[in-house]
């Protein structure tokens, strides 16, 4: 019988898994042209449509809001809220939610919705998590933290020693594995649209060996998530995807209808698009960790 003697990978072990991070994070964002994440949400019009389709599948942020360890008392931070999909339904259970978001739109649709859901117990702090000062930002500890597909930040570590920092409880980070769906579009698309390989963002392989690298052990639950979006009209999908792929041009512009062409379907009144993709939950207690 053949015998296999294993050796550690010390190559593995010296790996600075936040170096690889900020290295897919900065790939893909040169991609986008160095843009940063929220700048793709800052109208008002963007923001709602965001908001419109988080609403229609409303039993993804329930299930999201019921695996967590709410009480009546909590205190809650959610990090990149975007226009309150999560932070809106939560404040209704909890004693106050502080919502940190950078799109000027997407806190402009916030408090919209918080003034048509009567919300009272929301605070809301327009700036990047980067630039948080959390003395003077925020009105910590927070019994939950949460950061729910929103981790577009270079220095994920930093981050993430952030949110442990203000946390007296729990620390809830929402992320994908594998490409999503509107990568794989962008992967099939931006060769022809600008002569280069798209390069995705990091995913959660990476995030745990971060975490882990911590001292972090966290929880892990994966899910199935659909992505949906719905336009009134080709022009309308054109249009919403215009910023995002970098149109610059009527020739890009074809390639582009061309494409949602091919790959919208009509259902009823409207155009639409569906695809799915995996969701990974990590989360842990900090007083369990370093």
């Amino acid at each position: 019988m053949r015998s296999f003697v294993f050796e550690p990978v010390l190559a593995y072990r010296d790996i600075d898994w936040n170096k690889v991070w900020r290295h897919l994070y900065e790939e893909n964002a040169a991609c986008r042209g160095g843009a940063d994440c929220s700048s793709i949400w800052a109208t008002r019009d963007k923001a709602r449509a965001f908001l419109a389709e988080a609403r229609a599948m409303p039993e993804r942020i329930l299930h999201d809001i019921e695996g967590l360890p709410l009480k009546t008392s909590s205190k809650v931070l959610d990090i990149g809220a975007g226009p309150g999909t999560l932070a809106i339904p939560l404040a209704a259970r909890v004693a106050h939610v502080t919502a940190v978001e950078p799109a000027a739109g997407m806190v402009e649709v916030m408090q919209e919705y918080a003034a048509e859901e009567k919300v009272s117990n929301l605070s809301v702090v327009q700036k990047r998590w980067e630039d948080i000062d959390i003395y003077t930002d925020l009105d910590g500890p927070y019994d939950i933290v949460i950061a729910r597909y929103s981790l577009g930040m270079p220095n994920i570590k930093k981050a993430i020693e952030t949110m442990c920092e203000v946390s007296s409880g729990w620390v809830y980070l929402f992320w994908f594995a594998g490409k999503t769906t509107w990568e794989n579009m962008m992967a099939e698309l931006w060769p022809k649209l600008h002569g280069k390989e798209y390069r995705p963002g990091p995913k959660v392989d990476i995030l745990y060996n971060v975490l882990y690298s911590m001292g972090i052990f966290p929880n892990m639950e994966a899910s199935r998530i659909e992505y949906m979006r719905r336009f009134d009209d080709i022009d309308a999908a054109v249009a919403e995807f215009r910023a995002q792929y970098m149109i610059t041009s009527h020739s890009q512009e074809e390639i582009l209808q061309e494409y949602l062409s091919k790959i919208l379907s009509r259902s009823g009144n409207v155009l639409r698009y569906s695809g799915m993709m995996t969701g990974v939950k990590l989360w842990w207690s900090v007083t369990d960790s370093f």
